[in-house]
């Protein structure tokens, strides 16, 4: 119990963490996207872990910088996003999920490293960004027409 007790800011960490993917990846399934609330909860999930472990080694006397360890995740992370971008001929997709994924494994470091204001603010934008997406493709679509350029997808 005393062990439970001594990691209870890591877990509470790991929960945020878990918690602010599961808004997001719902956010994604209600709209029928993909990458919804299992792959957005493990991302931030893996993210917060792999930054509590990486600031560990460096606590407990490992040495090293803690940043690779993050920059590491981000770039792994950036390789499973690419793997959700398809591409025929010029129409392309899986961008914005890419891109989710990959925001979403920042916000899970940012977790671990204890910044939590900064990854609660994230998570808002990137909802509030996908709010907005509805009308800011309306108004893409009426600024290509006024243009006399053809309507996009």
């Amino acid at each position: 119990m005393q062990v439970l007790v001594e990691f209870l800011p890591q877990i509470g960490q790991l929960v945020l963490a878990v918690a602010l993917g599961f808004l997001v990846g719902l956010e994604r399934e209600v709209h029928d996207k993909p990458a919804g609330i299992t792959t957005m909860g493990l991302v931030t999930l893996a993210g917060t872990l792999l930054c509590q472990l990486s600031l560990a080694v460096q606590q407990f006397g490992g040495g090293g910088d803690p940043t690779r360890i993050a920059a590491a995740v981000m770039t792994g992370i950036g390789f499973l996003g690419a793997g959700s971008i398809l591409r025929e001929g010029r129409h392309v997709e899986g961008v914005t999920t890419a891109a989710t994924i990959w925001v979403m494994s920042a916000v899970g470091i940012a977790i671990g490293a204890s910044y939590y204001v900064p990854a609660i603010a994230t998570v808002l934008l990137v909802l509030f960004g996908f709010w907005l997406k509805p009308y800011t493709d309306r108004l893409a679509d009426y600024i290509r027409k006024r243009r006399g350029l053809p309507p996009r997808g």
